[in-house]
Parts: structure tokens; C-alpha cells; sequence
């Protein structure tokens, strides 16, 4: 059985689902009295009124702050060199390799089959998948996951089989953040996906406090933009 490139496409489907607000990429400074990193600043204090990520592509990562406490704030980095690939989803600049990370709360979940938040996730991955597919996946678990965050858990199916091909799907990692909702990663084509899905978790942060990650992306800012 040969395994086919249909994996990333799934990704793709996945990862901006559930309940998540638009990423925005940074845009130019706009020619002003401001410095360039209060421009940047401004620009971020916008999308966070309107509900949306500010994200920064960087050489290093991608680092994406959602500064509304509406219902709570976050923050995270994906490690390594990525371009956009629509909401909330990267790929690598050959294309080979993919990542998303989207936020589900409460609301998005609400009536699917599931003890706890986790298992309507699970579920919820699950139709996607199906759907994708246009089949019934076999094989469908959770299972414990090691990372630098408690009660995280991965997805994973039995591979589908057309023909000669073999439909795997990608590393999907679900992070339980009850009672405020879910994270749902995605990584696939990677030489690590597991890898990567660690370095989002460890740098995965959350808070409900009013400042948010404001000061951090601050501090960015100021270092890369300078007093220009």
C-alpha cells in the first residue's frame, strides 16, 4: 500500500473549524508621527476589538495573539518556517508540510455525542474526517498524549483504504482547556509532526485577565521594529 498526499488536504479541512476567529497577517505601517511598532500596536488593539488574531510570520515561527478577553485570551507559536495557507492554516514553502490551530468553545461542541468537552471534540473530528472521506472511519480513540500540558490527548483513526492507496490521517492533538473549551492542532508532512504539536503546546498560553498577552507582543514588537 502506498500512503497519498490526500493527509494534508484533510488538514486542511481541519483546521480552522471550530469556532475560531479570523487570523490576520501584520500589514505595512502606515505612514505617520507614530513609530512603526506603535502603528503595529494599534493595528493589533484593532483586531482584538474586532474578535480577530494578530499574527506575526516570522523566519523562527509563527506567532498568533488573540488579545479579547471575549471569552478569554491566547496565545501561540508554531515553530518553524511557514507562509499562510488561508485561516488559521500554514504550510511550508514546498508545500509539503501543514499546520493549523483553532480554538472550539463550549457552543461550537454543544450537542454532539461526548461525555466531556474532549470526547465532543473527538467526535467532531471525527464527522469531519467522515464527511472528507464520504465513509465511516474504523479504529476512532483517543489516546493520552506527552507534552508540557496536562490533559492532552491525540486523535487517531484507522487508515482508509482506496484501491491501492492508503489514506492516513495527520497528527490531530486535542487539548483540553474545560471549562473554557478545546484546542484542536493539526500537523502533518513534517519530519516530526508529533514534534511540532509539542513546540504549539509549549507554547500555548491562556488567560481571562483584562491585560491578555498585550505586554509580551509589545516587547516584540519593540525588539524587531525598533525606534523607527
Amino acid at each position: 500500500m502506498r500512503t497519498v498526499g490526500a493527509r494534508l488536504a484533510l488538514a486542511g479541512l481541519l483546521a480552522g473549524s471550530v469556532g475560531q476567529a479570523g487570523a490576520q497577517a501584520v500589514e505595512p505601517p502606515a505612514t505617520t508621527q507614530r513609530l512603526a511598532w506603535q502603528q503595529q500596536m494599534d493595528q493589533a488593539r484593532r483586531h482584538a476589538a474586532a474578535g480577530s488574531n494578530y499574527v506575526l510570520v516570522l523566519p523562527s515561527g509563527v506567532f498568533v495573539f488573540y488579545n479579547n478577553p471575549r471569552p478569554f485570551c491566547y496565545t501561540y507559536m508554531i515553530p518553524g518556517a511557514w507562509v499562510g495557507a488561508g485561516e488559521n492554516a500554514y504550510r511550508s514553502k514546498d508545500g509539503r508540510a501543514f499546520a493549523g490551530v483553532s480554538f472550539g468553545l463550549p457552543r461550537d461542541l454543544d450537542g454532539l455525542e461526548g461525555a466531556t468537552l474532549v470526547e465532543r471534540a473527538r467526535t467532531f473530528v471525527t464527522r469531519q474526517y467522515e464527511q472528507a472521506l464520504r465513509q465511516r472511519l474504523a479504529g476512532v480513540e483517543l489516546v493520552a498524549f506527552e507534552s508540557a500540558r496536562p490533559g492532552t490527548w491525540k486523535w487517531t483513526a484507522a487508515p482508509v483504504t482506496r484501491g491501492d492507496h492508503q489514506i492516513r490521517s495527520p497528527t490531530k492533538i486535542i487539548v483540553d482547556l474545560s471549562p473554557d473549551g478545546v484546542v484542536l492542532i493539526t500537523v502533518a508532512g513534517t519530519p516530526d509532526d508529533d514534534g511540532v504539536a509539542r513546540g504549539i503546546i509549549q507554547h500555548l498560553r491562556t488567560t481571562s485577565d483584562a491585560e491578555c498577552y498585550w505586554p509580551v507582543l509589545e516587547r516584540m514588537l519593540k525588539s524587531m521594529l525598533g525606534e523607527r
